[in-house]
């Protein structure tokens, strides 16, 4: 009888350690991917899904892409160009990655770039499918590797991916032509860049309250919803396009119909301007037909997440106090019946 009494105290223990447990475990909160292997994972997901072969690693690309990151992040930017005016492939051949293809027309290389305020790798990913260039950089079957960077300023995130084939030899020496011009490259079949992006300014409801949008340079039909307050299916349903259909500049879209009423006097109705949530811009440069593209992502709050644990780590000692006092107890007591 004795020899169970003085066991029950840890025996008491066990059982509340197994309880306390999941409570501590509990009380870590899950944050959304943010990092630049997360951002490749998501890549590799959307190009496995699809059939293709998912992009290697290049520890080169990824410090590219990285450097590029952190420049757009310190110049409040959201550019395909560093600071002495190069591009995303002379930046690889200049970090010494042997860029394939026909340098006159950016090689086998190509750029996405997305920043926004708590922008999810997840989502930067939904945002690049929304258009053609950005989607080819990611379902490219032309290139083979990968790198990603990604720059958190605040909870402003900033994404690159760079995506491209290297060649066989040796790093190839790139001259710019001094008569090449954006104009004479897009002739010979390079895609244009797509360096402009204009926001989404919503429309001012017609006469007869229809909400039309007029498609601008680097809009997707993602960034569309997202300024109207929609959904991309609603859009889609809408205009009868088909799951995969992309907009081009100039395309009207109907986004809604609204209520409208007739006023006694004539007012002065002002458009309203809503900001985009996040910047998005790609370059993509091949010497064939098909273009190419590329991208990281941010942490939740700590500091809440590190409040609940601490409260959560003086709840547990709390009562592994009390647990131990009552241990005590137990132990005097029986020493007591057995004198």
């Amino acid at each position: 009888m004795k020899l169970k009494q003085k066991f029950l105290p840890f025996i008491f223990l066990f059982l509340l350690s197994a309880l306390l447990i999941p409570i501590i475990a509990s009380a870590r909160v899950s944050k959304p991917a943010t990092d630049a292997y997360s951002l490749i994972a998501e890549v590799n997901a959307l190009r496995t899904a699809n059939g293709l072969a998912p992009y290697a690693i290049s520890a080169t690309l990824m410090s590219v892409a990285q450097a590029h990151s952190d420049y757009q992040a310190a110049t409040s930017s959201v550019t395909h160009y560093s600071a002495d005016g190069s591009r995303p492939f002379q930046r690889a051949l200049a970090a010494g990655y042997p860029v394939s293809g026909d340098l006159t027309l950016g090689g086998f290389f190509s750029e996405n770039i997305v920043a926004g305020n708590g922008l999810t790798v997840t989502r930067a990913v939904e945002i690049w499918q929304g258009d053609a260039p950005h989607l080819n950089t990611m379902l490219s079957s032309h290139l083979t590797e990968v790198g990603a960077g990604v720059t958190n300023v605040n909870g402003y995130i900033y994404y690159t991916l760079d995506a491209s084939a290297p060649s066989d030899g040796a790093v190839p020496v790139y001259t710019p032509d001094p008569n090449l011009t954006p104009d004479s490259m897009g002739a010979t079949g390079a895609l244009p860049t797509l360096d402009l992006i204009m926001p989404v300014i919503t429309s001012t409801p017609s006469q007869n309250g229809k909400v039309i949008h007029e498609v601008q340079v680097g809009q997707s039909v993602w960034g569309i919803a997202d300024v109207y307050g929609t959904t991309v299916q609603e859009i889609r349903a809408l205009n009868n396009m088909s799951a995969d259909e992309l907009v081009y500049p100039g395309e009207l879209l109907f986004i809604r119909t609204v209520a409208t009423e007739t006023l006694p006097t004539p007012t002065l109705a002002a458009t309203s301007t809503t900001p985009p949530t996040q910047v998005l811009l790609t370059e993509t440069s091949l010497p064939t037909s098909v273009p190419t593209l590329i991208v990281e992502e941010m942490p939740a709050e700590e500091q809440s997440e590190k409040n609940i644990l601490d409260s959560g780590l003086w709840v547990v000692l709390v009562i592994i106090f009390a647990a131990l006092l009552m241990a005590g107890l137990v132990t005097w007591l029986s020493g007591r019946d057995g004198g």
